[in-house]
């Protein structure tokens, strides 16, 4: 099991995050429990770390709360056969045929499939958090100023500095060639994200969001955390990322505010 420590200076990170300079699992469990949204960052195949995003599911549902599981896994055109898999109304084989699992995500169903049997097994709601591939192919030809859709908020948050350049390293010997495109694509798939996020929030606001996503769209608290901020306000949101074989925490700093806009029914804009 990857340890859950973090070795991080202070003023690396996010400024709308707090980092927690160690934790055990039960320490990150009760910090969970102050959350409304809470990112379980992950290594697509990587079993390890889908194994302790189970064990955060099923420890939080022991606990008693109510909550909703959003997955980078599934496309959100696809929500209706996610509905009907979790009403047992079609099984697992035609849930991920008619979700295109296998084309439009193609990582081991195995690491994720205990993940969503979790969620059937205990009738926990299931939301697509993808945006449409056709959607970033579109915008990887025009450009995303030239692109219009409904999976995007009409506002949309820039990059900060550090993490463009967090990009930029990801990209490793080919960041020399980095185009527009690219960064455009990152950003909508953040912004798209982090849309479904905030309007999921708003829909089921006595339930507690479980976001399991790729380590890179939350890093730090960039990516989809402050985007759903930047959506809807200051939402109480707690994060976990893998870096370097290890499991990092952080908490928005208004995490115990009691004017939090958590109970916000305004719209994302």
């Amino acid at each position: 099991m990857i340890p859950l420590l973090l070795f991080l200076p202070l003023l690396a990170f996010s400024s709308g995050f707090v980092f927690f300079e160690k934790s055990s699992f039960e320490r990150f469990i009760d910090e969970a429990g102050r959350a409304r949204v809470v990112y379980l960052g992950d290594i697509h195949d990587r079993k390890d770390v889908h194994e302790f995003q189970l064990k955060v599911l099923r420890e939080l549902r022991r606990k008693g709360y109510r909550i909703v599981v959003l997955m980078e896994a599934f496309q959100q055109p696809f929500q209706d056969a996610l509905d009907e898999y979790v009403e047992g109304e079609i099984d697992e084989k035609e849930m991920l045929e008619r979700t295109e699992y296998r084309k439009r995500w193609r990582f081991d169903r195995e690491l994720y499939s205990p993940i969503w049997r979790f969620v059937r097994e205990n009738h926990v709601k299931l939301v697509a958090l993808n945006i449409p591939s056709e959607l970033l192919r579109d915008i990887r030809k025009k450009g995303l100023e030239n692109v219009k859709s409904r999976y995007l908020p009409r506002r949309l948050m820039p990059f900060r500095r550090r993490h463009r350049e967090f990009l930029l390293r990801a990209m490793g010997e080919h960041r020399k060639v980095v185009k527009k495109n690219f960064f455009d694509i990152q950003l909508a798939w953040d912004m798209g994200m982090a849309y479904k996020v905030a309007k999921t929030a708003l829909a089921y606001p006595e339930s507690k969001l479980v976001v399991i996503v790729g380590s890179g769209h939350v890093w730090r608290g960039y990516g989809i955390p402050e985007r759903v901020n930047f959506l809807v306000g200051e939402l109480p949101q707690l994060v976990s990322y893998v870096d370097e074989d290890e499991i990092h925490f952080l908490f928005s700093k208004d995490f115990s505010r009691e004017s939090s806009s958590t109970n916000s029914r305004r719209e994302p804009n």
